[in-house]
């Protein structure tokens, strides 16, 4: 089973994944951190254990940012730490797990991820988030495989 600790490491040169195939809707802000995926891989068992994936989010900027991740469903996936900050130049990892329960309805929606971010002013993350304007956006696709044994 996956950690549930976020850490914020400071990282030179993260590469980032660059753009998915879910663009923003019209007047959204581009994405201005660094994600490690574009695209979401869940390796899912027969035996219907949750799946987990790790992402790394990346802040390159010279200021602290606030990030927050929405999925489409909460009663299938869960995202862990789904609100935080990143220092200029650290990285934060994100678990975010598939409870693998009815493969057929996942597979058959179109499932996503989004990564949201904003300035930190000083606020609590929740506090933050309740009036946000969000100054980045990217949605990363989720997808489903079935593992190999």
């Amino acid at each position: 089973m996956a950690d549930k600790k976020s850490t914020n490491v400071p990282v030179s040169n993260f590469p980032d994944a660059g753009a998915t195939a879910l663009p923003n809707k019209p007047g959204e802000p581009p994405f201005k951190l660094s994600l490690s995926a574009n695209k979401i891989e869940f390796k899912c068992s027969d035996d219907k254990k949750p799946a987990s994936v790790f992402v790394k989010l990346h802040n390159p900027t010279s200021e602290t940012v606030s990030y927050k991740v929405r999925c489409t469903s909460a009663d299938i996936f869960r995202v862990q730490p789904p609100i935080g900050f990143i220092k200029p130049n650290e990285t934060v990892s994100i678990v975010i797990w598939y409870q693998n329960q009815d493969k057929k309805d996942a597979m058959t929606k179109c499932h996503y991820f989004a990564f949201y971010h904003t300035h930190s002013d000083g606020k609590g993350p929740r506090e933050l988030w309740a009036n946000a304007k969000i100054e980045g956006v990217r949605r990363v696709p989720a997808a489903f495989t079935t593992a190999t044994k």
